[in-house]
This record gives C-alpha cells, structure tokens and sequence, in this order.
C-alpha cells in the first residue's frame, strides 16, 4: 500500500471529491431521465387503454370536466347538449400536417346544464397574409350527441392573443373570459358529431407510441458515474506504476552515475568528462525531476586555492623541513 500513499495528498483527494461531486451530477441526471422514461411509459399505456375504449356516458363523463381522473386521459366521452357558438374562441399557434393553424374551442352545454369545453379540431391558416383562417365551420345547432377524448387543460402562457383568440387552452383563462362556471378539470377533443355537419375541422390525429431516448440517456448517466471512479483508480494505478518506474530508473542512473562521479562529485571516469556530459544532456525528454541525474554538473575548476590546500601545503612544507 505505500506505493499508493500520494492518494492522501492534497491533489488526489481533491480529485477523489471531484470525481464524487461528477458521479453525484450523473446520478441525479439519470434519476431525472429515468422519471422521464416512467411518465412516458405512463403516457403510452393510457393510449394503449384508453384510446379505442367503450365511451363513458351520462354524468360519469360530465364529472370527468370537473374531477378528472388523469389515468383516463384519451378515454373518449359521449355526451348530449347544445353548442354554445357565440363564446368560441380560437387557439393560436397549433402545428398539423406541417402547417400551422388554429383549434377551435367551443363550449358546449349538456342536458344537465353543465358546461364543457369541447375542441372540434383544427383548422389551417388562411391565404391572406393576416394569418386569419379562411374560415370556421360553425358547429351543428340544436340538440348534438358528440364523441370527445378527454384530455387535461394546459399551462398559461405569457404572450398575448388577438380578439377571439387565445395562446393555450388554460381552463380557468376560459372561465374567466367567458364569466360562467364551466369545467375546468379537463376538455375533450371531439371525433365524432351526430348529427354530422357537412364541414368540419380536422380531428386530432392518433397519439404515437413513442419509447423516446430517456431509458438509453439515464443508463448513460448511470455508466457515467461508475466511469468517473473507474478513471481515477485507473490514473491512480498509472501514477503508482509511474513512480515506480521513477524509482527505479533513479536507481539505475545513480548506479549508472557512479561509475563516473564520487561521493564528492569528482569525475572519476576514463573518458571525456564532456562527452560523458553531453551524451547525459541527449535525453531532454526525461521528466524533470530526473533531468538533474541525467545532467550532472561538471566539476568547476578553481583558480584560487582553498584553506584546506593551504593547510595541506604547510604540511608538506613542515614534513620536508623535519626530514
């Protein structure tokens, strides 16, 4: 274990939190994927069930428009009233087929005097360059039986809308604009009008079944955070095979070194001490904390002598004199 000791140093801890901190990240990215995945499953099993079922009826389908039950979104209602013309409105800014329109909104009064909001579909923008419709069909008058699915209000929005017009189809925006009680829980798209008039707006298409990409994107955040700890031991491991590496290169040189140099730093080798020198400097591209042993500094010659050959050379002087 003491070849791995640096991963209590200062920067490999500081790593080791990094590599936490980015693991924690992934983690709730993939937790936030996978949520994503779980409604989109929840989606497409109520289109699975609900989209083809037997329609409700009576006030079981009413009560749907003042407490709807979400796990019943896109169960077609069958409902009886009245068309309540003089309060539609349309929504702006609605893609289909490529083209952008309007869905027209039109409440509709049942037999026990609820009012709902059905969509009767949509309908393209027109040629003129005011991006009106051409025109609207007018929903059947008198007593209708229509086939709707049920879907939730939408969120407000912040931009604006014509007269007539509204930018989403926020329920309690409608309440209010229209100043009568309707339902506010949910609004049905219709399908189906009996009687039939002879021209009416396109009906929504078919919901597609759609995995989407969240499954794959959340085990991606997952593998990435189990990555994070597979890099640092694998920069951990590198670091250790490094210094050891280090450790024993050094022990080379110092062996390699001693066949030239003393304990002291005197050259000591047969050759040229400058050619021993510059065949050291050829490797440049040594880490640098070895480039002092591959570059040892030569002995400087000294042009005054020190205390310690003056000392010496009074002793020679005083040995010859007692001889």
């Amino acid at each position: 274990m003491n070849d791995y000791r640096f991963l209590l140093s200062g920067k490999w801890l500081g790593f080791f939190l990094l590599a936490c901190a980015a693991a924690v990240v992934s983690v709730y990215l993939g937790g936030w994927q996978m949520d994503r995945n779980d409604h989109l499953i929840g989606e497409n099993t109520k289109i699975t069930q609900n989209y083809r079922a037997e329609p409700l009826t009576g006030a079981g389908a009413a009560e749907q428009f003042t407490a709807h039950d979400e796990r019943l979104t896109w169960h077609p209602v069958r409902l009886t009233g009245r068309y309540l013309p003089e309060d539609q409105v349309l929504v702006r800014n609605r893609p289909q087929d490529g083209r952008v329109g309007y869905e027209v909104l039109v409440p509709f009064r049942t037999q026990d005097g609820d009012v709902l909001v059905l969509d009767r579909g949509w309908i393209p923008t027109g040629e003129a360059a005011n991006g009106m419709p051409d025109e609207v069909p007018a929903p059947p008058g008198g007593q209708v039986t229509v086939t709707a699915r049920l879907q939730p209000g939408e969120p407000a929005v912040s931009r604006g809308a014509p007269e007539g017009q509204i930018a989403s189809v926020q329920l309690e925006e409608l309440r209010d604009r229209w100043d009568r009680p309707i339902g506010t829980a949910a609004y049905g798209e219709v399908f189906a009008e009996d009687p039939a008039p002879a021209v009416v707006p396109a009906p929504a298409p078919e919901p597609e079944i759609d995995s989407g990409p969240h499954l794959s994107y959340s085990l991606q955040w997952y593998a990435f955070a189990a990555l994070f700890f597979v890099a640092y031991g694998y920069a951990a491991r590198q670091q250790a095979r490094n210094d050891a590496w280090d450790r024993q290169y050094a022990a080379e040189m110092e062996r390699r070194l001693s066949r030239f140099y003393d304990e002291d730093g005197n050259y000591i080798g047969e050759g040229d001490e400058e050619l021993v020198v510059r065949q050291m400097e050829m490797a440049d591209d040594m880490p640098a904390h070895l480039k002092s042993l591959m570059r040892p500094q030569p002995r400087r010659r000294r042009s005054r002598p020190t205390w310690e050959d003056e000392e010496d050379a009074m002793l020679d002087a005083l040995e010859h004199q007692g001889r």
